[in-house]
């Protein structure tokens, strides 16, 4: 969980996707203002860790939290716990 929590980057990723459910690559750049190859790389290690999963619809490639081993709800958990406490600024 360390190294999950090691990137703002991955933090604003979990972060979207709790909220939106799932989404693209493009739509997280927006609205993480970071750029493709940076959440592409953090994407890529998320899923390798099992915290999201990606599927491929039309072309796109859809990201959202991997919901199946419990490992997404820990992290989201975690997060939450962190920012009710206002600590999540300390995680970086």
């Amino acid at each position: 969980m360390k190294k999950i929590f090691a990137s703002k980057c991955r933090i604003d990723v979990l972060k979207l996707l709790a909220n939106k459910g799932e989404t693209n690559i493009t739509d997280i750049v927006r609205q993480t203002n970071s750029t493709w190859s940076e959440i592409d790389r953090n994407v890529k290690l998320l899923e390798k860790m099992g915290v999201i999963s990606t599927r491929f619809s039309q072309n796109r490639r859809l990201i959202r939290l991997n919901k199946r081993d419990g490992k997404a709800e820990v992290v989201l958990k975690a997060l939450r716990m962190l920012e009710m406490a206002n600590l999540d600024q300390l995680i970086i």
